[in-house]
């Protein structure tokens, strides 16, 4: 009896897992690839940076980032101010606005001024030091 139902659920599991599987297909090599590029390069940006993203379909999305997630992410409509979720494998490229990476550019660059003018002042005092010396 026992060896009879063991039996019964083994041939059951057995036409079962095949169908399950069947039903999910792995995705692709490229396009797993492809969606990680996309996820790795939207860690890079702030929420609120401005993204221009083009889709697979070739239409553009301009919009403010919101979130990130595991699938999607948030794009938040400028003119609407409606969000909308888009998945990873559907982006072929996603980039920030012209307006946005000069701002961002901007930015880095200010923070270095410091540094440089620092740098500038000990290399005239130091020249001056050595023409002081010289004389």
């Amino acid at each position: 009896m026992f060896k009879t139902k063991s039996l019964c659920l083994l041939l059951i599991l057995f036409l079962i897992l095949p169908i399950s599987a069947m039903g999910q297909q792995p995705l692709p090599q490229q396009q797993l690839r492809q969606a990680n590029k996309i996820r790795k390069k939207l860690a890079h940006f702030d929420a609120g940076t401005k993204l221009d993203v083009l889709l697979s379909n070739g239409s553009h999305h301009i919009g403010m980032l919101s979130e990130t997630g595991s699938a999607t992410f948030v794009l938040i409509d400028p003119a609407s101010s409606k969000p909308e979720a888009i998945d990873y494998l559907d982006v072929k490229r996603v980039q920030p606005t012209r307006k946005e990476y000069m701002s961002q550019q901007l930015g880095k660059t200010a923070s270095s001024l410091p540094k440089v003018a620092g740098i500038a002042l000990l290399a005239v005092a130091a020249i001056i030091v050595l023409v002081v010396v010289a004389k």
